[in-house]
C-alpha cells in the first residue's frame, strides 16, 4: 500500500520513508484545520488527523499519514508535543500516538504564549535557517541527541505498528 504524508517538511518526510516498507511514500501540502501553532495535546492530534485525512485524498488508493508538532501547558512550564495519525481507507477511525516531550526554555515559552509560532522563534534563538525542515527544536535542545526526524520515526513506528497489529488479528 503506498502512504500519503500530509506535508512537504522534510524532517517528517524523511521520517516516514525510513518506516513504511509497504510501498511509495509522498509528501503532499495539506491543511491541518487547526492553527500554525498548535497548542495543547488535543488541537496538535486534531491537526495530524486532519492532515491524515487530507493526504490520503492526494494520491489514489493511499493511506494517509499526519504529523504535527504543537506545544502544551504542563504545571512546571511550556512543553514541545507531537503527535501522529495513520489514515487507512476502510478503517473506521485513524490510528493516532503521541512522541517525545521536552520542557522548552522561558524565553522561547513567553513568546509562544503571545502567540507566535514555534518555527521562526527558533530560527532567530538558534540563528539557523529552516531549523524546522532539519533537527527542529528537540534537535537543538537535546544537542543533537535527537532530531525532529527521529522523534517523528518512533511516532511512526507506534502508528504502523497498530497498523500491523489489527491486521494480524
Amino acid at each position: 500500500m503506498n502512504l500519503a504524508v500530509g506535508t512537504v517538511n522534510q524532517a517528517k518526510v524523511s521520517a516516514v520513508k525510513s518506516c513504511w516498507l509497504f510501498g511509495e511514500v509522498k509528501g503532499f501540502k495539506t491543511q491541518s484545520g487547526v492553527k500554525d501553532q498548535p497548542f495543547g495535546h488535543d488541537e496538535t492530534r486534531q491537526g495530524a488527523i486532519n492532515r491524515a485525512i487530507n493526504a490520503a485524498k492526494c494520491f489514489d488508493g493511499a493511506a494517509g499519514i499526519g504529523l504535527e508538532g504543537g506545544v502544551a501547558e504542563h504545571h512546571d512550564g511550556l512543553y514541545i508535543c507531537n503527535w501522529g495519525a495513520l489514515y487507512v481507507p476502510g478503517i473506521k477511525e485513524p490510528f493516532t500516538a503521541s512522541g517525545a516531550s521536552i520542557r522548552l526554555p522561558d524565553e522561547i515559552a513567553a513568546p509562544l504564549r503571545n502567540g507566535e509560532e514555534l518555527g521562526p522563534l527558533m530560527e532567530q534563538y538558534s540563528k539557523q535557517k529552516n531549523i524546522r525542515q532539519n533537527e527542529g527544536a528537540v534537535g537543538f535542545f537535546t544537542n543533537g541527541r535527537i532530531s525532529r526526524s527521529q522523534m517523528f520515526e518512533h511516532i511512526v513506528e507506534l502508528l504502523i505498528g497498530q497498523w500491523e497489529y489489527t491486521r494480524g488479528k
